[in-house]
C-alpha cells in the first residue's frame, strides 16, 4: 500500500463494482479472498501468482473473469505490460459483463507501455461501444492522456471541454472524483499548449473546491504560474511561486522542487532581478536534482555570473586570452595558471560546502575540478615541448588526488618526478607519490619514496621542514602498517635526532605502536643517551604510552605518576595529568579518574585536553543517573568562552538537553534543543537530532494543552523531513509525524496524510528495523481509526487490513532486510495489538489465542497464560 488514499480507492472499487451477492463456499472463496487481499495490500508480485493459480484451478468459477483482471492489473503494477496484454487477449472471450473493464485495462497497459496510438484506440472503442459503462469517464481521461503524449492538444480539449461530454457531466456533480481532478489539470495544460492562458486559468478555477492531494496541489499551482507567465502577468506569477515552492516541498519530489525553482528563477530573470535569479538557479545545482534541471541551471548560472561580473577577473582574463590566442607562446603559461586557478576554486568551493552543509559533489564545485583537469591535459596535448609540462603533471596528480582517483594520481605524480628538475616541486611530487602508494596500501613503495625524498632534500631550503619531517612521520606510520619495524624505528630515530621539538616528532611519539616492546627499547636507549631535557620528558611519556598499547594500564599509571613527580615544571604536565586520568578510567578506577579529571580541568582550564576531561566528568554523572549534576557539567563546556567554538560545545548543549529531559525538566530541555536548531553554526546532523529531541520532549511532557504540544512536535519533525531529507533521522521523523497526526481530529484526507507520513518512514532506505516497525504499527492504528468512521462491510475490511499491518511486524512478513533482527519492543507491541484487534473488534477468539500463544513462545517473560485462558473459556 503506497498511501492510504490508494488503499481506500481500491477498496471502494471492489465494494462498488463487484457483485457481492455470490456466496462462494470453501477453498474457492478462500483462494480468491487471499489473492484479493494481497493485491489490496500492494503485494502485486504475490497477487499475480495467487490470481494465476486461481484461474488455473477454478476455470469454471463465476469469478474467473475478475481474477484475470486482477492478475492483469498486478502485472501492470509490476511493469509487465506485455504479460498483461497477453493475459487479457487470451481471456477476452470470457469477459462477459466485464468486457468494458477488460478494454480499459488493455488500454491502460498500452498507455503505460508507451503505445499511445493503440491505447487511444482502445479507450475510444470503450467510449463508443459501451455507452452505459461506469468506466467511460476513466476511458475519456486516459484517451486525453494518450492524445497529450501524441502532442494532439486540440483533441485533448475536444474530449474534456465539451459541455455535454461524460467528463463535464461528471465534473458538474462530483468535484472530488480523481478522474475529474486529473482531467482539469490536463485540460489546463492543453490550453497552455494552445497558447490560451485565460482558458487555462479558467480550467484551474474548477479545482478550487476539489480535495487535492499534495501532487495535484503542486500541479495546479505550477500550471497557474505558467498561465500567469504566458499572460505576461509576471509579478502575479512570481508571487504565486512562493506557494508553489511550499507545495513542492510537501510532495517530497525533487523534480517538482527543481521545476519550481527553475520557474521562479526564470520569472526573476524576466523582471531583471538577476542577483535573486542567480541564487535560485544555484539551488538546482545540488545533488539529487534531475539531470535536465541541473543542465539548465548550470547554463543559466554561468550566463548570469558573466552578466553580473561575478566570475573571478583573473579567470575571465585567462579564458578570454586563450579564446583569442590559443597557440600564443604564452598560452601554455595561461593554460597552466587557469588550471591552477580552477583547482583553487574547487578547493574553496569544497571548504564552503563543508561550512554551509551543502553536498560536496555539487555540480558547480566538481565543474571547477573538471575544468582544471581539462586545462592540464590540454597543456600537454597542445604544447608538447613546453617546460611547464612537469608542473602541469604535478597539478594533474593533485586533481586526481582530491577527486578520489588514487591510482590515476599515482601515475601522474610518477610522471611529474621524471619531468621536473630537482626543485621543491619535484620534492612535492615524491611526497604525493608516496602518499598515493600509502593510500593504496603499497607500504614498501611508499617507504621507498618517502625515504628518497628525505635523502635528496634534507638540506634543501624550505623542503626540509615542509616535506622531510612529515615524510619521516609517514615512514613511521607506513612501517607500522606494513609491519616493517626496522624502517619505522629508523625513521623515528631520525625524527628524534633531526627534529627533536618538531610537531611531527611529537605526533610520532603519540602514535599507537604495533610493536610496543621494540619501540619502548628504542625510547629507553634515547633516554640514556639524550641530554635534552625537553626531549627526555617526551620520551618518558612515550614509554608510558607503550604500556597503554599493551593494555597494561597499572604499569602505565605508575609511569605517569613517576613522570608527574619528575617533570614538575614541564610544559607537558597537562597532557600527562590527562593521560593518567584516562589510564585510571581504562583500568576501572572510576573514583580516581573522576577526581583526577576534575582536578585537571581546574588546574589546566586552557589545555587542549580540558574540554575532553570535562566531557568525561559530565558523562560520568549522566551514566550514574545524576542528571542535575550532569547538566551542570555539560553546561560548563559550552558556556566556557575558550571552548564555545569547538564542535564538542554543540554536543555538550545536546547532552545538557538530554540530561534536562531525563530529570523531566521539560522547559529547560526545550530551550537547549531550540537553541541548537536556531544556531546557524551548529552542524546539520546535530540540528536534526535537536529537532527530533525537541519533538520527543513535547510529546512526553506533562501539559494542560497536549493538542498544542502535538502540533508543535509535528512541526519539529516536519522540519527534519524537509531540511534534512537525506539524513537517517528523516525516516524516524516521518514516523513521529504520523504519531502526532493520530492525535488530531481526522477526516479522510487527514488519514491519508497520516498514512503517508508512516509510508515515508517505511520507504526510506535509511530507516532501520525499529523505525519501519513503528511505521507499520502506525499505519495499522490509522486504519483502525479510519474504520471507526465507516460502516460494514468497509469497516471490517479496514480492520482486517489494519491487522495485516500488525502481523507484518509480528510475522516478519518480508519485512526484514539482510542481516536484520526483529525489534523486540515493536514485535511485542504489534503482536499484542493484533491479538487485541482479533478478539475485541473482529471477534475471532481462536485467532487471538493463537497470536498470544505465538507471542508467549517468542517472549516467555510476557506471561500471557491468563489472557489465553480467559479467551478459551469465554462464552
Amino acid at each position: 500500500m503506497r498511501t492510504l488514499r490508494k488503499a481506500i480507492l481500491a477498496l471502494a472499487l471492489c465494494l462498488s463494482v463487484f457483485s457481492w451477492s455470490w456466496r462462494a463456499k470453501g477453498t474457492e472463496s478462500q483462494a480468491f479472498t487471499a489473492a484479493e487481499k494481497s493485491y489490496l495490500d500492494a503485494d502485486y508480485k504475490n497477487a499475480e501468482v495467487y490470481f494465476g493459480e486461481f484461474v488455473q484451478k477454478y476455470l469454471g468459477s463465476s469469478r474467473m473473469p475478475e481474477a484475470v483482471l486482477f492478475q492483469a492489473e498486478a502485472r501492470i503494477k509490476l511493469g509487465d505490460y506485455n504479460g498483461a496484454l497477453s493475459l487479457l487477449s487470451a481471456h477476452q472471450g470470457q469477459a462477459g459483463s466485464l468486457a468494458d473493464w477488460y478494454l480499459l485495462c488493455q488500454g491502460e497497459a498500452l498507455l503505460a507501455k508507451g503505445d499511445y496510438a493503440r491505447a487511444e484506440a482502445d479507450f475510444s472503442r470503450l467510449i463508443k461501444e459501451f455507452p452505459g459503462s461506469p468506466r467511460r469517464l476513466a476511458a475519456v481521461v486516459n484517451s486525453a492522456v494518450a492524445h497529450k503524449f501524441l502532442s494532439q492538444w486540440q483533441q485533448v480539449i475536444d474530449l474534456l471541454a465539451q459541455t455535454n461530454s461524460i467528463f463535464q457531466m461528471t465534473a458538474s456533480t462530483n468535484h472530488a472524483n480523481p478522474e475529474v481532478i486529473a482531467g482539469h489539470l490536463l485540460l489546463s495544460e492543453a490550453y497552455l499548449a494552445q497558447k490560451d492562458p485565460a482558458a487555462a486559468q479558467l480550467a484551474l478555477q474548477f479545482l478550487g473546491s476539489s480535495p487535492l492531494d499534495a501532487t495535484n496541489n503542486w500541479q495546479r499551482q505550477y500550471l497557474l504560474c505558467r498561465a500567469l507567465l504566458a499572460d505576461n502577468r509576471l509579478d502575479s506569477a512570481l508571487q504565486n511561486t512562493t506557494n508553489l515552492l511550499i507545495l513542492a516541498d510537501a510532495t517530497g519530489q525533487r523534480s517538482f522542487q527543481a521545476q519550481s525553482f527553475a520557474l521562479q528563477a526564470a520569472l526573476l530573470e524576466r523582471l531583471d532581478r538577476k542577483e535573486e535569479a542567480l541564487a535560485i538557479y544555484q539551488k538546482n545545482l545540488n545533488a539529487g536534482i534531475p539531470a535536465e534541471q541541473q543542465r539548465q541551471a548550470l547554463l543559466k548560472t554561468t550566463d548570469l555570473l558573466l552578466a553580473l561580473g561575478k566570475m573571478s577577473d583573473a579567470a575571465q582574463v585567462l579564458q578570454n586570452f586563450l579564446g583569442q590566442f590559443p597557440t600564443n607562446e604564452c598560452s601554455d603559461l595561461a593554460t597552466l595558471t587557469l588550471g591552477e586557478l580552477r583547482l583553487r576554486q574547487f578547493d574553496a568551493g569544497l571548504q564552503t560546502n563543508q561550512t554551509t552543509v551543502i553536498a560536496t559533489n555539487s555540480p558547480s564545485v566538481t565543474n571547477f575540478l573538471d575544468q582544471a583537469v581539462a586545462a592540464f591535459q590540454g597543456l600537454q596535448k597542445n604544447f608538447p615541448r613546453s617546460s611547464l609540462i612537469g608542473k602541469a603533471q604535478l597539478d594533474l596528480g593533485w586533481c586526481y588526488w582530491v577527486g578520489g582517483k588514487t591510482m590515476d594520481s599515482q601515475e601522474a605524480f610518477q610522471k611529474a618526478i621524471t619531468l621536473l628538475r630537482p626543485s621543491a616541486d619535484q620534492a612535492q611530487a615524491f611526497y604525493k607519490l608516496a602518499d598515493a602508494q600509502y593510500q593504496l596500501t603499497n607500504f614498501p613503495a611508499a617507504i621507498s619514496n618517502y625515504s628518497t625524498l628525505v635523502e635528496r632534500y634534507i638540506d634543501f631550503p624550505g623542503v626540509r621542514t615542509n616535506f622531510c619531517e612529515p615524510a619521516l612521520y609517514q615512514i613511521v606510520r607506513a612501517g607500522q602498517a606494513g609491519d616493517d619495524v626496522a624502517s619505522a624505528t629508523n625513521a623515528l630515530a631520525k625524527l628524534l635526532s633531526l627534529f627533536p621539538g618538531g610537531t611531527y616528532t611529537d605526533r610520532a611519539l603519540q602514535l599507537g605502536q604495533r610493536h610496543p616492546e621494540t619501540t619502548r627499547g628504542l625510547y629507553s636507549n634515547f633516554v640514556h643517551t639524550s641530554t635534552n631535557s625537553a626531549l627526555l620528558s617526551q620520551l618518558q611519556l612515550a614509554i608510558a604510552r607503550t604500556y597503554e598499547d599493551e593494555d597494561k594500564w597499572d604499569e602505565a599509571i605508575r609511569q605517569y605518576d613517576t613522570w608527574l613527580v619528575t617533570f614538575t615544571n614541564d610544559d607537558a604536565q597537562g597532557r600527562a595529568e590527562y593521560l593518567r586520568a584516562r589510564a585510571n578510567d581504562k583500568a576501572g578506577y572510576q573514583t580516581n579518574a573522576l577526581t583526577q579529571f576534575t582536578n585537571f580541568v581546574a588546574r589546566f582550564p586552557t589545555n587542549e585536553y580540558a574540554p575532553l576531561a570535562q566531557w568525561w566528568v559530565s558523562d560520568y554523572y549522566f551514566g550514574a543517573g545524576n542528571y542535575p549534576e550532569a547538566e551542570i557539567n555539560y553546561k560548563s563546556i559550552f558556556q566556557n568562552t575558550n571552548w564555545a567554538a569547538l564542535p564538542i560545545a554543540y554536543e555538550a548543549r545536546m547532552m545538557a538537553g538530554r540530561a534536562a529531559f531525563a530529570r523531566e525538566g521539560w522547559e529547560q530541555a526545550q530551550l537547549y534543543f531550540r537553541g541548537l536548531w536556531n544556531d546557524r553554526g551548529c552542524p546539520a546532523n546535530l540540528q536534526a537530532r535537536a529537532l527530533i529531541a525537541l519533538g520527543d520532549t513535547l510529546l512526553v511532557q506533562g501539559s494542560t494543552n497536549k493538542l498544542s504540544d502535538y502540533r508543535e512536535a509535528f512541526n519539529a519533525y516536519d522540519l527534519v523531513c524537509k531540511t534534512y531529507p537525506s539524513n537517517a533521522l528523516a525516516a524516524l521523523a516521518w514516523g513521529q509525524k504520523g504519531i502526532c497526526l493520530l492525535q488530531f481530529p481526522q477526516g479522510s484526507q487527514d488519514f491519508a496524510s497520516t498514512s503517508n507520513a508512516f509510508q515515508q518512514a517505511l520507504d526510506s532506505p535509511l530507516a532501520n528495523v525499529a523505525a519501519r516497525s513503528a511505521a507499520e504499527v502506525g499505519i495499522a492504528v490509522t486504519l483502525e481509526k479510519l474504520a471507526d468512521t465507516r460502516s460494514d462491510p468497509e469497516k471490517t475490511e479496514l480492520l482486517n487490513l489494519a491487522k495485516r499491518h500488525y502481523e507484518r511486524v509480528l510475522y516478519n512478513d518480508g519485512f526484514l532486510h539482510d542481516r536484520e533482527e526483529p525489534d523486540p519492543f515493536w514485535t511485542r507491541k504489534a503482536g499484542m495489538e493484533a491479538a487485541r484487534l482479533a478478539s475485541e473488534r473482529l471477534h475471532n477468539r481462536e485467532n487471538a489465542i493463537n497470536i498470544y500463544r505465538r507471542l508467549q513462545q517468542m517472549i516467555p517473560a510476557l506471561h500471557l497464560e491468563d489472557k489465553i485462558k480467559a479467551l478459551a473459556t469465554a462464552g
